[in-house]
């Protein structure tokens, strides 16, 4: 209607006219060049009524003015525009939406950002997409509100959210069904609501989620599927709902049919490739059994099977499509498998991009697979986790260009994570009191991938400096090297013990996942200020020298890590032996066997939800001379001591140990310890999760069960962005009298 208006004021401009000049008022954000560039009218032109209608139309058409206006001056021939902009919108915010990284979601969703010019329309449209975005959440009735703030020639939106009710759905009916309704809606998105567990995460809330629905049939008739039901038909979804009490009730009608078994499994092969995959080997991969019942997800399994198989060889395009040969009369069916290799496929190039601070080689010495390589799926995957392991990325992904039919490239994305930690912890036993921990640590200096750390742990009985610097892979080879300094005092419950030495070792990558290295140690080491100043010196020499002990020990070592995270591994495996040697010189001369295990599992692969369980275990044990009076060749302060994180949580860190007939604290020959835990991640949009752990330990002078603590507890695990932290709450089991218990840790810049 403006435009119109407009255009009717032109009636009063007598055209016919010549324009001798023109003018353009109250712009802003546009150059006079442009202006005249929209307007397309020239000085010299004649005035045509026609000309300025279009010129009015392209300027409206840019979206910055609110009102235009134009003028003629028939006595001089100047040609007035006057524009009213509209105003520019320099601050949006939207409070009540959600936490931070749901509201940047949605403020990419909104089409509205800092420097548009402001409009209604644009406004209005924000306002559908919040709504609409929370009714896709399960959350209806919302109201969003908008604040205008207008600063001269801008304007600030505050977008308020007024979040509605999720409506729940109370019931649930499959008219018609016979499996468990629990089995019915093991994949739904859409549930019914636990009568009384369903605020728990790992059972149904029962919201409504009106995106998903409208796939949920197809997700029951999957289930079905698995359990052999090949003709079971779903209907679509009806829900009743009532926005009085945001309650709902969801129906669906079920025909079940019959449920088939497995009467044969077949493999055709669409070109003559016998001698590279003969049938009978391909079938001998083949897991699904005849006389089973037919399950859809383990035809989809064997597919995978087949085709890693396949590929593995080189055949990057090899499709595998099933089919399947119903007796509907015997309810069976024969599971057919057509097989199409394709044509070898060679590498043609290696494509990095993402690393603005890693070099090409840090992540090309991780890729498994090279230019002119025959295409693998196994290294592929391979190379992706090696990527992750090395914690520089916080984010992988391999994709594959196809080139031609016997070609393709690799594009290795990555997305550089924070390398450089400065780690700050807190404790608090009852024995150490306040203990606090700090380090400087940067894992990938300049993107070299060479790691360096300067450690200090403070307490009232602790106090540890460690600096060192290590290269995982000298000259992009299979070697690595490491030095470390250190320094340390420890208030040993009953004598204070220092220590001053270095490490240096060597290694080598065997495979993608082993890796070998070898240890040599030097250190100095004393004990003094015993509690018993009259006794203690005396009745602890008969375990360690009084001038001190000089270790020199090699110590050889296996590496093994298959995990698919730095840290938090969901899936594989990290395990680690070791054999200290101590004699080449020095006072202390004993063999040392070492061992540790972390095993990953990932629920997830089984059942919708991200529950990561983990089992961590470790074992020693020390043989050296004994004699009489102790070990003679094994010092009291590289004996096993148990307690705190890595043994068992709850009591106090090296607080458990054999004693001798006078109650000395002498350390333990064998050692034992292990936990299990479940990881939860409940808050996975900012790496947080909730575990809940049990640890076991023992250890002995003579035999592993010499002494023996339990205990529980909940763990608090997040990836912040300044690192990873722990809170650790413990609680021992059944403690011990005299047992220093400890109640609370926290810790930065561990791996999980």
């Amino acid at each position: 209607m403006r435009i119109i208006t407009l255009i009717c004021l032109l009636n009063s401009i007598v055209f016919a006219s010549e324009i001798k000049s023109i003018t353009y008022n109250g712009l802003i954000r546009m150059s006079y060049l442009i202006a005249n560039e929209i307007a397309n009218i020239k000085v010299g032109d004649e005035l045509d009524k026609e000309k300025v209608n279009q010129a009015i139309i392209a300027f409206y058409k840019q979206d910055y003015f609110d009102d235009i206006y134009v003028t003629f001056d028939d006595n001089n021939g100047n040609l007035n525009f006057y524009f009213k902009e509209k105003p520019t919108i320099n601050n949006i915010e939207i409070k009540g939406y959600g936490n931070e990284k749901e509201t940047t979601e949605i403020e990419k969703l909104i089409n509205i950002k800092r420097g548009d010019t402001y409009d209604i329309y644009k406004e209005q449209y924000a306002k559908e997409i919040i709504t609409k975005t929370l009714e896709d959440k399960g959350i209806y009735g919302s109201v969003v509100e908008v604040d205008n703030i207008k600063i001269e020639d801008s304007i600030s939106l505050i977008f308020n959210v007024n979040k509605g009710e999720n409506i729940i759905i109370r019931k649930s009916y499959y008219e018609g069904a016979t499996l468990p309704k629990d089995e019915i809606e093991s994949l739904s998105a859409n549930r019914e609501r636990h009568s009384w567990l369903g605020w728990l995460p790992w059972w149904s809330n029962g919201e409504l989620k009106l995106k998903e629905l409208e796939f949920d049939n197809l997700r029951i008739q999957d289930v079905y599927m698995r359990k052999g039901y090949l003709d079971a038909v779903i209907s679509n979804p009806l829900v009743n709902a009532n926005f009085l009490n945001y309650d709902a009730t969801l129906i669906y009608k079920v025909i079940e049919g019959k449920r088939y078994k497995v009467n044969g499994v077949e493999i055709r092969k669409n070109d003559d490739t016998d001698d590279i995959f003969p049938i009978t080997t391909l079938e001998e991969l083949i897991k699904i059994k005849e006389g089973e019942y037919f399950n859809i997800e383990s035809v989809r399994n064997d597919i995978e099977i087949l085709r890693s198989h396949i590929m593995d060889q080189g055949y990057a395009y090899a499709r595998i499509l099933p089919d399947l040969d119903k007796n509907e009369e015997n309810a069976e069916v024969k599971v057919i498998f057509s097989v199409d290799i394709g044509k070898k496929v060679h590498i043609n190039n290696v494509i990095v991009t993402g690393n603005t601070v890693s070099a090409d080689r840090i992540i090309r010495r991780e890729i498994l697979i090279a230019p002119g390589d025959i295409y693998s799926i196994t290294d592929i995957r391979k190379s992706e986790n090696a990527l992750r392991r090395t914690g520089f990325f916080d984010k992988v992904q391999i994709s594959e260009i196809r080139v031609d039919e016997t070609s393709m490239n690799l594009l290795v994305e990555v997305v550089e994570g924070r390398t450089g930690e400065i780690m700050f912890g807190l404790g608090y036993g009852s024995y150490d009191k306040l203990m606090v921990n700090a380090s400087l640590k940067e894992r990938n200096l300049f993107g070299t991938g060479i790691s360096t750390q300067f450690y200090v742990n403070y307490s009232k009985y602790t106090q540890l400096f460690n600096i060192g610097i290590t290269n995982p892979r000298i000259l992009d080879s299979e070697y690595s090297s490491s030095i470390n300094l250190y320094q340390s005092y420890f208030n040993n419950y009953d004598y204070i013990e220092t220590s001053t030495g270095f490490n240096i070792s060597f290694g080598r990558n065997l495979t993608d996942t082993l890796a070998a290295n070898v240890v040599y140690e030097l250190s100095k080491t004393r004990i003094s200020d015993f509690e018993d100043q009259a006794q203690g010196g005396l009745l602890y020499a008969n375990y360690f020298p009084i001038n001190g002990v000089l270790k020199s020990s090699i110590t050889p070592g296996l590496y093994f890590d298959n995990t698919d995270d730095y840290y938090f591994p969901k899936n594989g495996a990290i395990l680690e032996a070791s054999s200290e040697f101590a004699g080449l010189g020095g006072n202390a001369k004993y063999i040392k066997l070492f061992g540790k295990a972390g095993l990953y599992y990932h629920l997830q692969n089984l059942i919708d939800f991200d529950l990561i369980l983990r089992y961590k275990a470790q074992i020693g044990g020390i043989f050296g001379e004994i004699g009489n009076k102790g070990i003679k060749g094994v010092p009291i302060t590289n004996t096993f001591y148990m307690g705190g994180i890595g043994t068992v949580r709850g009591y106090e860190t090296y607080s458990l140990t054999p004693r001798d007939t006078n109650g000395l604290r002498i350390g333990g020959r064998y050692i034992f310890a292990n936990s299990i835990e479940a990881s939860y991640g409940f808050l996975s949009a900012i790496n947080m999760r909730i575990a809940a752990f049990f640890d076991y330990g023992m250890i002995g002078r003579d035999k592993f069960n010499e002494i023996d603590r339990m205990s529980w507890g909940l763990a608090l695990e997040w990836v912040s962005p300044i690192g990873p932290l722990v809170f650790v709450f413990p609680f021992a089991i059944n403690p011990k009298e005299g047992d220093n218990t400890s109640s609370f840790e926290f810790t930065m810049g561990t791996r999980f």
